[in-house]
């Protein structure tokens, strides 16, 4: 557990670590590049048969080309005529054969990416989890000042943070559930739930896999969902329209009687001129028609391309609210993945009976959308206004499914979160189940062993931690580097791990219902004007009023972390402002606690006299030629820390001679 870079030798007293309270995961890791190795092998025969697929379709073209050419100049060589066929239908029948081939090549491709992102978690492989998407759905979402403030704190959101740690979601629903939980209040009864929906999901190894797989894949081909819950919720376009509705069946049935007319004309049934007027009729309803493609049906075409931007997209998504079935019976006993498991697949208006219809309109719609269709869309838009007919049935959809919609898509977000926190749950062992308490007067958040669920095993050191009960406080002295920063951090995230359903990474961790506010990465605004300390009170201000407003909600508490408070002033003024923003906090029942590498503040006997004094501290030895070496432990001992050292740092990185020699001539 480290602020800094200096050397960790091995543990000298205290709490030491133990390593049943690390991650575990060495067999998750084994299993994934097993997984891996399977699937790249497979994937390199595969590339072998679409090499040799590639060979022989352009060989069989070249023959084709060949044949034909041969058969068209020597007409006395018949052979080459059936050669030239016979070529072309083996190219027709290996490009056929190839495309399967290539479809498997295609999911394997994403498997084997989902399968690195798996061990990219484990491995805190922070640069490998980077994600353009993730990040610009997480900047969109709309959250408190205090709550994005807890999410630059504690490292919830972006770079190496616990969102990259925990998701393995790829949706724009399942992204901001995820990271909506993770910056959400801890609760005991929605915390609990979705423990035993993870808990249910976590053995559940290869149906996982593929819908991690499927979401990749939909996350890649789908448009806005967003967007689509706009328009399903909208008004209808045609309802004003009703003219457009009703041309369209009157070019319907004109087209067919003028038809009827034409062919009646050419066998003789009918005099000619009926042929004629039924032609020029036929021609001006095609200008007609176009006219109205052009100038009218704009809007129409932007709700097909928002409603079913493609086949593909509305298919994949029919396919990921079906994956509720992977689940099995086993989800029918749960009560979040039952409610989960009807929205998107048991109900007459669930999500998968909504796709399945959606993809039948989106059939007729996508013969605008394909070069190979349009030759078929293009007469059935000039004479029947196929665009009409294709919206009309969308409205239809739309006025039976729309108040839906919200729903399916809030219920794919909650079970791809879920899905994410499953894997954690699987990968993670010997991570502990949280222990949830009632919020009372003797409220306490605890934990023994806890450690830095974003630190891996190598770095990682455990300790015992107690924060609370409310009219106490505890004080975290210490050096520079020693590690404060990074125990309050871990308490921090490790109660966030529990409110979203999540083991945590300790031995044992209790905790009542809390909403965390925090004061830890504090900077001015030169373009608002905003020096480091007014930055300061305007952060401890939030964190007061938060604490004052869960003050009157029963059954939950405020958890303040503070940390190096109030440094942009002198000792003096800061003793008594810490001990002022305290009484405050104290006064609305929070707890919490607060770092500082500041001794003085320590000596406040009014601080004191609540406080629960602990320390972290340095060791410094002089190394095999003789040169001081600073290094840490991480351990969390009792009291206050009995060492400094700023002035050392100084001397470690050549200022401190220069410091002694100023010194010596002031004195």
């Amino acid at each position: 557990m480290s602020d800094g870079t200096a050397q960790r030798p091995d543990a000298l007293d205290g709490t030491a670590q133990r390593p049943d309270a690390l991650d575990g995961c060495d067999a998750a890791v084994k299993r994934y590049e097993d997984l891996l190795a399977g699937h790249s092998d497979r994937q390199q025969a595969l590339k072998q048969k679409d090499h040799w697929f590639g060979v022989a379709r352009l060989v069989l073209f070249l023959s084709f080309l060949t044949m034909t050419a041969m058969s068209m100049l020597w007409g006395d060589v018949p052979a080459a005529s059936w050669f030239a066929w016979g070529s072309l239908v083996a190219f027709l029948v290996a490009v056929t054969v190839n495309e399967p081939l290539r479809d498997e090549m295609e999911e394997l491709r994403k498997k084997v990416s989902v399968i690195k992102r798996l061990i990219a978690r484990l491995n805190r492989d922070w640069d490998s989890l980077a994600s353009k998407r993730s990040d610009h759905v997480i900047a969109e979402m709309e959250l408190s000042p205090l709550r994005r403030a807890v999410a630059s704190d504690l490292d919830l959101l972006g770079r190496a943070s616990l969102f990259q740690l925990i998701s393995m979601a790829f949706t724009q629903p399942g992204i901001r559930t995820l990271a909506q939980w993770i910056c959400g209040p801890a609760q005991a009864e929605e915390a609990k739930e979705r423990s035993a929906a993870a808990k249910t999901l976590a053995p559940m190894r290869d149906q996982r896999l593929r819908f991690y797989t499927l979401s990749r894949q939909v996350s890649e081909s789908s448009g806005s969902p967003d967007r689509f819950v706009e328009w399903a919720e909208g008004d209808f376009w045609l309802a004003n329209r009703m003219w457009l509705s009703h041309w369209a069946k009157l070019s319907t049935w004109f087209s067919i009687i003028a038809s009827v007319c034409v062919i009646a004309s050419v066998v003789d049934v009918a005099p000619a001129l009926v042929a004629r007027f039924a032609l020029m009729g036929l021609g001006l309803l095609i200008v007609i028609n176009l006219g109205l493609t052009t100038l009218m049906l704009g809007p129409a075409h932007a709700v097909f391309s928002i409603a079913m931007s493609n086949r593909r997209a509305v298919n994949d998504y029919q396919e990921i609210f079906k994956a509720a079935q992977l689940l099995g019976p086993a989800s029918r006993s749960d009560g979040l993945l039952s409610r989960l498991r009807t929205l998107m697949l048991e109900s007459d208006l669930s999500a998968a009976n909504g796709m399945i219809d959606l993809q039948k309109i989106a059939k007729a719609g996508g013969l605008r959308q394909s070069a190979g269709t349009f030759l078929i869309y293009l007469p059935l838009q000039c004479l029947t206004l196929w665009d009409i007919r294709v919206l009309t049935r969308l409205e239809q959809w739309q006025a039976k499914y729309g108040k839906q919609v919200r729903s399916w898509f809030h219920a794919l977000g909650e079970f791809e979160a879920l899905m994410s926190i499953a894997a954690l749950r699987d990968e993670t062992p010997r991570w502990c189940e949280p222990v949830w308490i009632e919020a009372n007067q003797t409220s306490k958040v605890s934990g023994v062993g806890i450690g830095h669920p974003l630190l891996s095993d190598n770095d990682r050191v455990c300790n015992d931690v107690s924060v609370g009960p409310p009219g106490s406080v505890l004080l975290v002295t210490g050096s520079n580097m020693s590690g404060k920063s990074t125990m309050m951090r871990s308490v921090g995230l490790n109660v966030v791990l529990s409110g979203i359903g999540a083991p945590v990474c300790a031995e044992s961790f209790t905790l009542p219902s809390v909403e965390l506010a925090t004061s830890v990465r504090v900077s001015d605004d030169v373009s608002q004007g905003v020096s480091f300390y007014m930055a300061e009170l305007q952060r401890l201000k939030s964190v007061v009023d938060h604490a004052r407003n869960m003050a009157s909600q029963n059954g939950r508490v405020c958890l303040f972390l503070l940390d190096e408070i109030l440094q942009g002033t002198n000792s003096r003024e800061r003793q008594i402002a810490v001990v002022q923003v305290l009484k405050h906090l104290m006064n609305f029942g929070a707890i919490g606690a607060i770092s500082t590498h500041d001794l003085e503040l320590a000596d406040e006997p009014e601080l004191m006299s609540v406080a629960n004094v602990v320390h972290f501290r340095e060791t410094i030895r002089p190394d095999a030629e003789g040169n001081e070496q600073m290094t840490f432990d991480y351990l969390m001992r009792k009291g206050v820390s009995p060492t400094t050292n700023a002035l050392r740092l100084l001397q470690m990185v050549g200022l401190g001679s220069e410091l002694e020699s100023d010194s010596q001539s002031n004195n």
